[in-house]
């Protein structure tokens, strides 16, 4: 994860107060994470940091496209994102993102940076639909593949070809029933 030190921020160094920070993302970092749903990312993630003695807070502006498989006719499609999400760190032990609270973690006393990439990864993840199709036209018809989409009707109409099955096959079927 060597290849991920460019989404931290080192703030042992920094006095109190507010400070911005900008990241850029792209395929590389959803590769790190072996994410093969993604296939590229162009993604700006603003970030305002505050430090204050006794915790962090990250106010995130994450926009940007990505871009991943139509899950109707398996064509590229691009998904804007658009989220901005708070990320508040209080300082303990060890650090854990394992909290009670979805919004927060805790970080080692002992860090002098903050690892951003798997939060990055996650809230970008996490913003992507539950079903990702190409959009509809003005006139309602989709915008998807048209001969994947006839292949589709195909097969759920009952009109797809039976393919001849090698009589070995067919003997074992029958023993089965």
């Amino acid at each position: 994860m060597s290849k991920l030190r460019q989404y931290s921020i080192q703030f042992s160094g920094l006095k109190e107060g507010k400070y911005d920070f900008e990241f850029e993302i792209g395929k590389d970092l959803f590769k790190a994470f072996d994410n093969t749903e993604i296939l590229d990312a162009d993604i700006v993630v603003k970030v305002l940091f505050e430090k204050c003695t006794s915790y962090l807070s990250l106010a995130f502006d994450i926009q940007g496209v990505v871009q991943t498989t139509c899950d109707r006719c398996l064509d590229p499609i691009e998904i804007e994102i658009d989220y901005c999400p708070t990320l508040y760190v209080n300082f303990g032990d060890e650090t854990s993102d394992l909290t009670d609270i979805d919004d927060t973690m805790i970080l080692a006393r002992s860090e002098a940076s903050l690892e951003l990439a798997k939060h990055f990864y996650d809230y970008v993840c996490l913003n992507l639909p539950i079903q990702k199709y190409h959009p509809d036209n003005e006139d309602g018809s989709s915008t998807c593949n048209p001969e994947m989409l006839e292949k589709l009707e195909n097969y759920m109409s009952g009109e797809v070809k039976s393919i001849d099955i090698d009589p070995r096959w067919e003997k074992l079927k029958n023993m089965y029933n």
